[in-house]
């Protein structure tokens, strides 16, 4: 049984998502909800833990999952930076990497391709050092989720060094930087098309060690990520489930814009880490 830990939890758009996980997922997850309005739910829906206000939803919703009894936590509707703040915090112990990154599992029905993407929403504009962290993060997400040896890209304009293209020097300096790595091939810089697509590879007759056969593509900024995110779900129908990683247990950020299936999948994508 995995237990979720919901900070804000007891609101309508949250109450329909803990529904439609418990139709989906049957009986392998429970719901423990922190929050200071009326309960809406029931001890069918989650358990509810009552709080004064937004800063006891956090402390104890973390709290919760800091001394092991939830495996995964969620944001219902707080401030996200509320919660990242009370997270991070050095006495719970969470943070386990230096960096915290954005894994994003899509799925892309119309090209029977799914494949990881980082970092889409928390690191700017990542200097060699972040990146190379970014990447760790995501190279343990993808051993996680059983991708043994994932084809890491490291995505640019183009596939050749340009020290005029920023995004091209970053992922030149990053693909040094793992040159010895045995448990996946991290190559850059690659074009998109290049990372993901095969017809690509053989119209431009391109030879390399990803050959449009990448399970992971990494963003050079957060203009690229949230622009590639955002099209890929609005014209390609692509379903996306992401994460907040770095930290003992997977963090799953909803908004209220999000559709329900979109944050099942993000529900779904943090229990295949555990």
């Amino acid at each position: 049984m995995i237990t979720v830990s919901i900070a804000g939890g007891s609101q309508p758009e949250i109450l329909t998502l803990v529904n439609e996980a418990k139709n989906r997922f049957k009986e392998s997850l429970n719901f423990v909800v922190f929050d200071q309005t009326e309960d809406i739910g029931n001890s069918d829906t989650w358990e509810y833990v009552h709080c004064k206000d937004e800063a006891e939803i956090v402390q104890k919703a973390v709290q919760y999952v800091a001394d092991g009894h939830a495996q995964i936590l969620l944001k219902g509707i707080i401030q996200t930076h509320t919660l990242l703040k009370e997270l991070l915090k050095k006495e719970y112990g969470l943070k386990t990497q230096s960096v915290l990154s954005h894994v994003a599992m899509v799925t892309v029905p119309s090209k029977d391709k799914t494949f990881l993407l980082t970092d889409c929403a928390m690191n700017i504009t990542p200097d060699t050092q972040t990146m190379i962290e970014i990447v760790e993060n995501v190279k343990s997400v993808a051993h996680k989720i059983g991708l043994d040896h994932p084809k890491i890209a490291l995505l640019s304009a183009a596939e050749n060094y340009n020290p005029k293209m920023p995004s091209s020097v970053l992922a030149t300096e990053v693909t040094e930087a793992f040159k010895d790595e045995e448990s996946a091939t991290i190559f850059g810089p690659i074009s998109f098309d290049l990372a993901i697509s095969k017809e690509a590879v053989e119209h431009k007759r391109f030879v390399g060690p990803i050959m449009g056969d990448a399970d992971v593509l990494v963003v050079p900024q957060i203009d690229t990520g949230n622009s590639l995110y955002k099209s890929l779900t609005l014209f390609a129908d692509a379903t996306v489930g992401g994460t907040i990683v770095g930290t003992k247990v997977p963090v799953v950020l909803t908004s209220r814009s999000d559709t329900t299936a979109s944050k099942l999948d993000s529900l779904e994508f943090a229990m295949k880490q555990i």
